[in-house]
């Protein structure tokens, strides 16, 4: 052996050493089974797949395939793409799931103009109507998604440039289902925020979504633990996450929440079991102990649904610490599935996809994005949301196109609604009480639009019952942010006014039926969402019939012909039961014979209501003043006070006078029903109305007060209350409408 031999030899063994000693944890990584997570879906339930993620990153088990359906896709599809198990729980915790589960933007943020509306008794369910076939349309289903898009698409913006998901940081597949053929569709390509979308689509809740040409809904139907796709995606061992609704016992059938459950779980329970006999001795199954806790509709307890299932994680921590790594092997794991950094791009360009009948000036002048301006998702949501406030369309959405690292092209797409622009639109009015006293009013509604570019509407309402009348108008904005518009309307309208024997206060002597027919002419600017401004001519030619009473009273005829400026303000979050919020109406009203009146007279009137709530308690404070500024004021324009919260106790519309003022405090209470809010509550009003302004004194007011319950049904609230005045007078109400409302003018339509 050479000198040089015997050096070389050492050395190289040394080498050898090391670089086994370097590469054997590569081939054990090489040789570690690969691991595949498959989350169920579930609804809220789906929220305990978090918490099975939070022990999997604690025990350094590493995740090579992810697939999910419904819930299961959302939370998987946010892990694969980057998210921490903490940061995802942070987004369940900061989004606001009530609001998320509505189309419509928040009552606050609306247009006055439907604002305005919500002060007819009319239902809230509008079917569509296509003007073409005259055919009158249900919508697809109860949500059409638009703000629940908006939600996906912000979360996962920093995978929006990818296409294909095995990119992803893990790869991943969302389960959807061909709501034609029923097949399980497997989602592996295209827009992430799309596809987590049509996996979590439940037929009749949440519309479908439209992926090639397959009109797709929730995976669950067809495949609800997806333990045969990531075995697909090349997964050795699989991590089964089943959080499937328990089936309930007979028993346990006791309304429509359990029995609405109960088939959630009967549809997906068959499935998955399918799903769980092909899992085998190396596959581990994780059933989190929800039961009955946490129901799938129950999305404001996903956090209690996170801990339940890091608790099922913690239980299974023997069988899943057999697939953890050593610390500097997972580390190393961790650092080839690092996302990559993120930074909202520039946006290049804005373009603008408009699939309605509504002038591209209408869309484009409601965002506040210009080229060269940073991506702001918030932002952005809110400008969407004012151009979906127009009331035409079914969604209104976005996406990036031609992303770079730094910049991008922005899409807005505005779909106008399949069912139809023009909608349907009823409603009942119903009051009775003990003292005899009674009202019924059926309403129809139908609202034709767009009937320009700039999205005029022409509305006609017809009321059949006690006061019945028909009404058509107008309504045109003049400009495409609808600041200023004009309004025409015509109609025949009838109200009745009753008088009572001031001897024994609550008997009616006699009714007089009031009707008019004529129109009124608007001009007016809206004050963004939260207030408008009107100038409003109105011409009238009336008749005061008597209907009801022993006693002949005098009938006349009558004309108005007044001019009125209106100012009305209103930020409340509900006009039903309100929370939060206030609400303001100001009028100034002259009628002359110059204008077409056969009296001449001022009035000036004041509403001001106000609501504020702490937990489940609110407080509702309204203050109402009128009066005449002089001249003689008709009978027929006195203004009226009594009924239920208006001086509970009084028949409605007991007192009538030239004058009037009402304060009152109302309390209501939240009962948690559930699927029907109902709620307790009591109030507590003083006020009078008063022919001469100097009969109005301290010593003049009524006080009255009530006790009742309320809901908020699907036909409108509904209350049985109870209400007692000073004089003695008492009355139970059964009543359905709004009485706190400001819909003092019938079908005139006007405001």
């Amino acid at each position: 052996m050479t000198k040089a031999q015997s050096v070389f030899r050492p050395c190289l063994a040394v080498l050898l050493i090391v670089l086994l000693a370097l590469t054997t944890p590569l081939v054990r990584a090489a040789e570690r089974p690969k691991i595949g997570l498959a989350l169920s879906g579930g609804g809220a339930r789906g929220a305990a797949h978090v918490g099975v993620l939070k022990q999997i990153e604690e025990l350094r088990i590493p995740i090579d395939y992810i697939a999910g359906t419904s819930m299961g896709a959302i939370v998987g599809g946010l892990y694969a793409m980057g998210l921490s198990p903490n940061e995802i729980e942070r987004i369940i915790e900061e989004i606001d799931w009530d609001g998320l589960f509505q189309d419509e933007a928040e009552r606050a943020d609306r247009r006055m103009r439907r604002k305005l509306e919500d002060r007819d008794y009319l239902i809230k369910a509008r079917p569509g109507v296509q003007e073409g076939e005259r055919r009158i349309n249900l919508a697809p289903a109860l949500i059409q998604g638009q703000k629940l898009d908006l939600a996906l698409r912000k979360y996962s913006l920093p995978a929006s440039r990818i296409r294909d998901f095995d990119a992803l940081r893990i790869p991943f597949r969302a389960v959807a289902t061909d709501v034609v053929t029923g097949e399980a569709v497997i989602l592996r390509e295209g827009d992430l925020a799309t596809a987590m979308r049509a996996s979590m689509a439940v037929p009749a809740v949440f519309a479908p979504v439209e992926i090639g040409d397959r009109l797709l809904v929730d995976g669950g139907l067809a495949m609800n633990l997806p333990v045969s796709v990531v075995r697909d995606m090349g997964a050795e061992i699989v991590i089964a996450v089943d959080v499937g609704g328990p089936r309930r016992e007979r028993e346990e059938i006791s309304n429509i929440l359990t029995m609405l459950d109960q088939i959630a779980s009967l549809v997906t329970w068959r499935n998955t079991q399918e799903q769980i006999a092909t899992l085998g001795p190396r596959d581990l199954l994780i059933r989190p102990a929800l039961g009955h806790a946490v129901l799938a509709s129950d999305f404001n307890k996903m956090l209690e649904a996170i801990a339940i299932g890091e608790r099922a994680a913690v239980e299974a921590r023997p069988a899943l610490v057999k697939l953890a790594l050593p610390s500097a092997q997972y580390a190393a794991y961790r650092a080839r599935h690092q996302p990559a950094p993120y930074t909202r791009p520039t946006i290049r360009a804005v373009r603008i996809e408009n699939r309605s009948r509504l002038s591209d000036r209408v869309i484009r002048e409601r965002l506040d994005i210009q080229p060269g301006d940073r991506l702001d998702p918030a932002a952005l949501e809110r400008q969407l949301a004012s151009i979906h406030e127009q009331d035409n369309f079914e969604s209104v959405r976005y996406h990036l196109e031609d992303q770079t690292d730094s910049e991008a092209t922005l899409v807005v797409t505005a779909r106008e609604k399949s069912w139809g622009t023009s909608s349907l639109q009823g409603g009942l009015e119903f009051s009775s009480t003990t003292g005899g006293d009674s009202r019924f009013n059926i309403g129809l509604a139908y609202t034709m639009a767009p009937l320009n570019a700039f999205n005029g509407e022409w509305r006609t309402q017809i009321q059949l019952g006690e006061e019945p009348g028909i009404y058509t108008a107008l309504y045109q904005p003049i400009d495409p942010l609808e600041k200023g518009y004009v309004m025409a309307g015509l109609g025949h309208l009838n109200d009745n006014l009753v008088f009572f024997d001031p001897e024994a206060q609550s008997k009616p002597i006699a009714e007089y039926q009031l009707s008019r027919s004529g129109g009124a002419l608007e001009f007016g600017r809206n004050l963004d969402t939260w207030g408008r401004l009107g100038l409003r001519y109105a011409r009238f030619d009336g008749r005061a019939d008597q209907r009801i009473g022993d006693t002949p009273y005098p009938e006349y005829d009558f004309k108005v012909g007044d001019l009125s400026l209106r100012l009305s303000v209103d930020v409340l979050d509900s006009l039903t039961f309100p929370r939060h919020g206030w609400l303001l109406d100001a009028q100034l009203l002259t009628s002359r014979s110059e204008l077409g009146a056969s009296h001449s007279y001022d009035q000036a009137s004041l509403s001001w209501l106000s609501a504020r709530s702490w937990g489940r308690n609110s407080l509702l404070t309204g203050l109402t003043l009128a009066g005449d500024l002089g001249g003689e004021v008709p009978l027929q324009s006195y203004f009226r006070l009594g009924g239920f919260l208006n001086l509970s106790g009084f028949n409605q519309n007991e007192l009538s006078g030239s004058n009037l003022g009402i304060a009152r405090a109302i309390y209501l209470r939240d009962l948690g029903t559930g699927l029907i809010k109902t709620y307790a509550g009591g109030s507590l009003e003083i006020g009078n109305v008063w022919n001469r302004r100097s009969d109005i004194g301290w010593d003049s007011l009524r006080l009255a007060g009530s006790l009742f319950l309320g809901a908020d049904t699907l036909i409108g609230p509904l209350y049985l209350g109870y209400g007692q005045a000073d004089s003695g007078q008492g009355a139970l109400y059964l009543f359905l409408g709004r009485p706190w409302g400001s819909r003092q003018e019938g079908l005139s339509g006007a405001y």
